[in-house]
């Protein structure tokens, strides 16, 4: 039977498997019974959890001479007036630097920021599509003194920043460290951790900086720091292409795919493609859809227009049936002007063949 280690000695092997871990000494599937490895969620440390909801590495201004940062995201929290943001930081030693330069770690800040703060940070709904930034009033800027994280290499210190207050329905965020480095799936709690240290950036596992109270957060505005996102995706074939936002759903579908070449009539690809709209439009849409079909410059303009109008009216023959009752139709030709890209070249005139349909979208609750 193995001796039993004293208390401090548990701690500190704790605290170490997570720094060995987030700095590259040691990963989260080492074999069983190895110290270094980091349990599912996070390590206990004195009876008291350190959660661990997701990880991330970068390098200062995206340099790769600059040494790498690494670190964790340890919650994101609902506390009175705000949200707030917990992780940490650090870097490896043997990287030509015993110190972590406050640039390395965090760009400079800017209005209407106060200068050395760390808000290159931002939380994202990705449901609701709306990003948060760390808010702010006139005189005081809630996130952590980026001179107090640059701390010695080999060592996470823990740094945080306050967001406007999340609708309660936002369940997980994104999170986006400096430079775009993102931790995604990050669900969100109740309350600030605890135990509080009386350290600025206490070192992990020393305990979590103090956020400030609802009252210091009264001045700020947190309507300034939301943005409203705009969701781009495509399917594996290029077929559609998609715009989304909080209010309206912008689908460009490819003619070239839809169609054989000068005709109206659809391919049996369209109908799955549209059957896919169509039930998006059923189940969210509202008010009026409008269906356009656009054409390249080959050919006479009389032929574009009408074979525009044409192609826009077969689409629409096969989404108006399908899509329910709570939604109108429309149907127009752009001809060719409405170019996207160059007629000079087959693939400019290629993405210009297309049919778009344009609809709103009930609000997300």
């Amino acid at each position: 039977m193995s001796p039993r280690r004293p208390a401090r000695t548990t701690r500190a092997l704790a605290i170490l498997a997570t720094a060995a871990m987030l700095l590259g000494g040691a990963t989260a599937t080492a074999a069983p019974g190895d110290d270094r490895a980091l349990p599912p969620g996070g390590v206990s440390v004195d009876g008291q959890r350190i959660p661990v909801h997701g990880t991330f590495a970068y390098r200062g201004f995206q340099l790769d001479t600059n040494p790498e940062i690494r670190g964790a995201v340890h919650g994101v929290r609902r506390i009175d007036g705000g949200t707030v943001l917990y992780y940490s930081l650090g870097m490896a030693r043997g990287q030509g630097a015993e110190k972590i330069s406050p640039t390395w770690a965090f760009p400079n800040s800017s209005y209407p920021y106060q200068m050395s703060r760390a808000v290159d940070v931002a939380l994202i709904d990705p449901v609701g599509l709306i990003a948060y930034r760390p808010v702010a009033d006139p005189t005081t800027t809630f996130a952590s003194d980026v001179t107090k994280l640059a701390g010695e290499a080999g060592a996470l210190r823990v740094g945080w920043a306050v967001f406007p207050e999340l609708p309660p329905g936002v369940e997980t965020v994104q999170v986006v460290m400096p430079w775009g480095t993102a931790v995604g799936d990050v669900p969100v709690e109740d309350g600030a951790l605890t135990p509080v240290s009386g350290e600025p950036a206490p070192r992990l596992g020393d305990g979590w900086p103090q956020t400030p109270s609802g009252a210091e957060l009264a001045g700020a505005d947190p309507s300034s720091r939301l943005y409203t996102l705009t969701r781009r995706t495509s399917d594996i074939a290029g077929t559609a292409a998609v715009e989304e936002t909080t209010e309206q759903v912008a689908v460009t579908l490819d003619a070239n795919v839809l169609f054989a070449s000068g005709s109206a009539d659809l391919s049996a690809e369209a109908q799955q493609v549209l059957a896919t709209v169509a039930a998006d439009i059923q189940a969210r849409g509202a008010g009026e859809v409008v269906v356009a079909g656009h054409t390249d410059s080959d050919g006479s303009d009389s032929f574009n227009q009408t074979l525009s109008e044409q192609r826009a009216a077969a689409v629409l023959g096969v989404l108006q049936p399908a899509s329910g009752a709570a939604v109108t139709f429309t149907s127009v030709g752009r001809g060719e002007s409405e170019p996207v890209a160059s007629n000079a070249t087959d693939e400019g005139k290629q993405a210009n063949r297309r049919v778009t349909v344009v609809y709103s979208v009930q609000g997300v609750s």
